[in-house]
């Protein structure tokens, strides 16, 4: 009789595959770290029922992102002009923004691994920061100390500065950190494409006449 599959690890593995994807980061890494970075997501989240704390799941946190910047690494880049940027390791920036959106996915989007534990993990995790958010949050916020401008140049210090600022503004609308960087995300995408748009609906009008 064949066996029959892990179906709740599948199931794992199929959720950590998306937030990967979602994450829009993959093809920045070097060949082979795709694999490496969903073994190491499915070994914290597979854990998350051991977390009881703030500090607990911090702790985890900055565990992954250690790890992620010594084994995962950037991979080699060559522009239009010819030059070559070399493979370097990862920033701490790009390894909690890995993690802050494949544990998003997993946790508050498919409330896994159930919803009674979905529930006791939402509150602790932080937002997922992209460059717009960070421009967005330096500008409200000008006496912050991040002088990062990509999430390549964030290292642990700025992460925390820049958390601590989301945690500020998500209290502030009375949500957790985790939706506060759902809501923004989508306002300042949508505000970033609105000329966009406009062009495109432009384009239609006179195709139409």
């Amino acid at each position: 009789m064949t066996e029959l599959p892990d179906l709740e690890r599948v199931k794992r593995k199929n959720i950590i595959e998306m937030g990967l994807g979602f994450t829009a980061m993959i093809r920045i890494f070097a060949q082979g770290s795709k694999a490496k970075i969903a073994a190491k997501l499915e070994e914290l989240f597979s854990g998350l029922a051991e977390i009881h704390s703030r500090e607990d799941y911090e702790g985890r946190h900055r565990s992954f992102c250690d790890w992620f910047t010594r084994e995962i690494r950037t991979a080699e880049k060559t522009t239009k002009k010819g030059k070559v940027h070399p493979s370097q390791p990862s920033s701490y920036g790009q390894a909690a923004k890995v993690l802050d959106i494949a544990i998003k996915v997993y946790v508050y989007y498919c409330a896994q691994p159930s919803a009674e534990i979905s529930q006791q993990i939402v509150p602790l995790l932080n937002g997922a920061v992209d460059i717009p958010i960070m421009n967005y949050l330096k500008t409200k916020y000008p006496t912050a100390t991040i002088r990062a401008t990509t999430i390549n140049e964030v290292d642990e210090t700025a992460y925390l500065a820049i958390q601590s600022l989301v945690l500020k503004e998500s209290g502030d609308c009375k949500m957790h950190p985790v939706q506060y960087d759902d809501m923004k995300w989508r306002q300042l995408n949508r505000d970033r494409n609105a000329p966009n748009r406009a062009l495109h609906r432009t384009r239609q009008k006179a195709a139409r006449r």
